[in-house]
């Protein structure tokens, strides 16, 4: 259990610091915030996210895989801030691209959560194979 509260606590730094990133980039692009283009993908990125927590508190055979895509989803949306902020050498485009790294270095992390919740998920199992058989001797 001590796994799925750090995998939410990194999950959710990951989904903020890609939500950020994203609004900045539609900033910088031009795009109003409030259009449904942002509105959207922001949507989509919380969703991921809820998501994640979702299927990490009810344990599910299947949630270390999603964990793992949804952080690689968050890692490359903060590598396309990293690459496409403009201006580059500006204050803001400094903040951004600190934040792109500390975002992609947090989603790394979430992966290797992820990788941590299948593993736990399968010693669990193994555990009850062991107890059950165990009960039939």
């Amino acid at each position: 259990m001590k796994n799925v509260s750090k995998l939410i606590a990194f999950s959710l730094i990951a989904m903020i610091i890609a939500a950020i990133v994203d609004l900045a980039m539609f900033h910088q692009h031009g795009t109003p915030l409030l259009s449904g283009e942002v509105l959207w993908r922001v949507l989509l990125i919380i969703i991921l996210w809820v998501v994640v927590v979702a299927l990490a508190a009810l344990r599910m055979r299947f949630c270390g895989y999603v964990t793992i895509l949804v952080m690689i989803y968050y890692a490359f949306a903060d590598y396309g801030g990293l690459i496409t902020v403009r201006p580059r050498a500006s204050a803001y485009g400094l903040a951004i691209e600190i934040l792109c790294v500390i975002g992609i270095v947090v989603s790394l992390i979430g992966v290797w959560y992820g990788i941590q919740q299948r593993l736990d998920y399968d010693r669990e199992k193994v555990r009850e194979k062991i107890a059950h058989e165990t009960k039939r001797k």
